[in-house]
């Protein structure tokens, strides 16, 4: 900002000097008159700051820096509180505590002072002292990250005006107190000097926050000022770390941070966070909040403070104790492989599988390839069926708790086996995922945690054993410091009917303003509740004004009770929700939770498609983290790179082998192990784990990406189904989502849901497509710029187009709605929601949803 011609004729250059002047020529008028020490301190300092007052009425320096009743008010709480009762609290401990120590032991230190000088050079010299350690307090303070929360709050105000010199926080003043006051106590500088000392400081400390137009001239190398201090109050960091002064800036200038640009103006005053709290209360409280100066956080009681110190001590166990040994292992992974796999097979060598496979004679893993074929499900429903029912050791030694459901090919579903072990297992991943999200964002656990999860038991097997999700035990088990912070009951997942149990999550969770975590296995579901938000916001802003919840009383009684605990009147909330929903428009994520900062799903493959056209709505900040890939068989990686998403395998618990893409796909099915395997390349994957899955064949293309330490990380890319082939061009899923992301950046559009079917009687592609917001302005041209892209990915597809044995692709779009009827289709048919994946591939004689008729056309 230029800095304007000075327009107040001689006053800009006499303000200070003549106030200042004038207030120290009335202390000594005083004194020598007989006024008490009181009176002859606190005259002069009622006169300086009624004439900074004028003045700042008079010629301001910014008239947006006025000041109005809500700075008066929470800057007279500052002043009264830190700047005048603190002091003399910690006044009143120096004298009771350290002066009698020196008096007990005998300790004279008043002669360090040179008490027979004239009150004013003893002032001075006080002044070059108490500055030298104000100076490198303050310096320290901007430099060190513990010290700068508690000045933040000293530079939070977006004006300056005389009576915010005293915002600053008590922790901090009490430090300044170390510097600047308690060793004069200690030397017994008398109390003539600390006062003069007194009313120079504060009625410096006036000028230097006062909003007058004012010239210092040549003081500028001698007083840090008003024209100094206004630099180091700029929301430029580089401009704020200068003018450390405190009552004077020769330590500035012999140190070398003295900066005064004298052609312009300081542009923008306070903190990078514009939203950064600034009424009394809550600048108390925001030292303790993180990094809350930066960017957008909650506010942190006495309780979240606690919570929060012990949740970074746990992580640094969790470092200590799991993410270290995991470095370690994954520096050998063929010899860990190798003792993985030589451990499952110990332990299951008498089952009826270890012995029709003679494990106990298995020497090694080419020994295995050898004698266990490759399998699949139903080449193993019968055992675990057996299993189950008839208490047998069929596959494992140890008897499964319960049974992880999920859907299987053949329309039933699969039920896989879950041990104690691996239960155990998945803590401890589970535990070094949390720690690298926390590495990556830890602000992401300082508020509430939403996690949405599968129950923990859906039914029960024919034995009585149940079966239900490993998610949902996890959730159900976690440690108080976790569950503290969850908003959503472990109950509320139990719940069956879908669109209850919905909007009672929706009901809980947008009540907390303060969530900064979100977690779900599949995107979709972020969708359906913030359609769900919109739908029924009326309702659900009525039940959080009055502590209800609909919908509650058809429930089984412990589910009731559960919900019940959460609900308390909160009109406040309800009236910042109904001001949100008052504009009609439709509400987003970024409004309900303006402090989001961790989004945890799954990223990859058809998931990825959703999140894409979810991801508008939540703050353009928000950092996603992959889930990993965690299916109802294995936890198979954990993410351990925040920033590609790339995961390490759990090589300690299950054993891995990998066939190239090209070769499984042309019956050549040439198997390699951990040490084997090409960056960049794509492999199916067969896992063995300890709950009896021996060579199984997960149907899953994965994709090395990268190593940790010595292991291969890698990330799934599809389903190996995803690949359709009706005149020899094999597509692929993944090149279906390519060029559809083509299309929504050329054309500008987006997406929330596509499906591409493969009729292979008319030798042709359909494309199904459910627009976002944005309008499609022409089927054709985005129907040809897919075509296009899909050609220039793979080239049989291109051939087979040019030789017309392969048709035009035939696009069609959906009506607004279908995705979610999609959804509710196959659910309804058995398939679990938080597992639910779109297959966007598919060939339509095995598509059983009826999607023409959602075509908009």
């Amino acid at each position: 900002m230029e800095k304007a011609e000075i327009k107040y004729g001689f006053w800009p250059y006499v303000v200070y000097p003549g106030t200042m002047i004038i207030s120290l020529g009335m202390f000594f008028v005083l004194m020598a008159n007989g006024f008490e020490l009181l009176a002859s301190t606190y005259i002069p300092l009622t006169f300086g700051a009624l004439s900074i007052i004028f003045f700042e009425l008079y010629t301001p320096h910014q008239k947006e820096w006025i000041f109005d009743k809500h700075d008066v008010i929470n800057d007279s709480l500052f002043m009264l509180t830190v700047q005048t009762i603190l002091p003399k609290i910690l006044s009143f401990l120096v004298a009771i505590f350290i002066l009698r120590m020196l008096d007990y032991y005998e300790l004279q230190i008043t002669g360090l002072w040179p008490h027979h000088w004239s009150i004013a050079l003893q002032v001075i010299l006080m002044v070059l002292i108490a500055d030298f350690f104000r100076y490198w307090l303050h310096k320290f303070s901007h430099e060190i990250p513990f010290l700068w929360k508690f000045h933040a709050v000293h530079h939070s105000p977006k004006k300056l005006y005389w009576l915010n010199v005293g915002r600053f926080h008590p922790v901090e003043k009490a430090l300044q107190f170390l510097g600047d006051a308690m060793p004069f106590i200690i030397v017994g500088v008398s109390e003539e000097v600390l006062a003069l000392y007194f009313v120079f400081y504060a009625v410096n400390g006036f000028f230097q926050h006062c909003n007058i137009e004012l010239e210092m001239g040549p003081l500028n190398y001698v007083i840090s000022g008003p024209q100094l201090h206004r630099w180091h109050h700029s929301r430029n960091i580089e401009e704020s770390n200068t003018n450390y002064g405190n009552n004077i800036i020769i330590w500035d200038i012999l140190f070398g941070t003295y900066f005064f640009p004298k052609h312009r103006l300081v542009d923008e005053l306070g903190l990078l966070n514009k939203e950064y709290p600034l009424d009394y209360l809550s600048q108390l409280k925001t030292p303790f909040s993180g990094e809350i100066d930066k960017k957008a956080l909650p506010l942190q009681g006495i309780s979240g403070m606690i919570l929060n110190t012990l949740l970074k001590l746990k992580m640094k166990w969790i470092e200590i104790t799991l993410y270290n040994p995991l470095k370690e292992l994954a520096r050998s992974p063929e010899k860990v492989q190798k003792e993985t796999l030589s451990s499952i097979l110990l332990e299951n060598k008498n089952t009826v599988y270890g012995k029709e496979y003679n494990f106990d004679r298995i020497t090694g893993y080419e020994s295995y390839r050898e004698k266990v074929p490759v399998s699949e499900y139903e080449d193993i429903r019968g055992l675990i069926e057996k299993q189950d029912l008839e208490k047998t050791t069929s596959l494992t030694a140890e008897s499964p708790l319960f049974y992880n459901q999920t859907s299987g090919t053949t329309g039933q579903p699969k039920y896989l086996p879950v041990l104690k072990r691996t239960l155990a297992s998945l803590k401890k991943t589970q535990q070094i995922f949390s720690l690298v999200q926390y590495t990556a964002c830890p602000e992401a656990f300082y508020g509430k945690i939403i996690g949405l999860v599968s129950p923990a038991v859906e039914g029960y097997m024919p034995s009585g054993n149940p079966f239900g999700s490993a998610s949902g035990h996890i959730y159900n088990t976690m440690p108080w410091l976790a569950r503290k912070k969850y908003v959503i009951p472990k109950e509320v997942f139990q719940i069956k009917d879908y669109e209850i149990k919905y909007y009672i999550v929706c009901r809980l969770m947008i009540e907390e303003k303060d969530v900064t975590y979100l977690g779900s296995a599949n995107p979709s579901s972020f969708h359906k509740l913030l359609d769900v938000i919109n739908q029924n916001f009326s309702h659900i802003c009525s039940d959080i004004a009055s502590g209800t919840c609909k919908y509650l009383g058809d429930l089984d009684p412990r589910i009731i009770a559960a919900v019940n605990r959460r609900l308390k009147p909160n009109s406040k909330r309800a009236e910042e929700l109904a001001h949100l929903f008052s504009s009609g428009d439709q509400i987003a994520y970024e409004e309900i939770w303006p402090y989001l900062k961790l989004l945890i799903t799954w990223t990859g493959g058809s998931c990825g498609i959703s999140l894409k056209s979810v991801l508008p709505k939540f703050r353009n900040d928000i950092r996603v983290i992959d889930l990993g890939y965690l299916s109802s068989e294995l936890r198979a990686t954990v993410t351990i790179n925040p920033d590609t998403n790339e995961g390490v395998p759990t090589i300690g618990e299950n054993f891995f082998e990998f066939v190239h893409r090209d070769d499984w796909e042309n019956d050549r099915p040439d198997f390699k192990t951990i040490g084997s395997l090409e960056q960049g390349e794509q492999y199916y994957i067969f896992v063995t784990t300890p709950t009896g899955l021996y060579r199984y064949n997960m149907n899953d293309i994965v994709e090395i990406s990268g190593k940790f330490e010595n292991t291969p990380t890698f990330r799934f890319i599809q389903k190996g189904k995803g690949v359709t082939n009706i005149t020899g061009e094999k597509l692929y899923v993944s090149q279906v989502i390519n060029a559809v992301k083509k299309a929504e950046q050329e054309l500008d559009l987006d997406f929330r849901f596509y499906q591409m079917l493969a009729d292979e009687k008319s030798s042709l592609y359909e494309l199904y497509i459910e627009p976002g917001e944005r309008i499609i302005p022409s089927i054709s041209e985005l129907s040809r710029v897919i075509d296009t892209a899909l050609q220039e990915q793979n080239i049989e597809y291109k051939t087979k187009r040019e030789s017309d044995r392969l048709q035009e692709l035939n696009l069609h779009i959906l009506a607004h709605g279908c995705y979610e009827s999609y959804k509710d289709f196959y659910l309804k048919q058995g398939q679990r929601e938080g597992q639910f994946k779109p297959q966007i591939l598919q060939y339509k004689s095995n598509f059983d949803f009826k999607i023409q008729e959602f075509i908009a056309e």
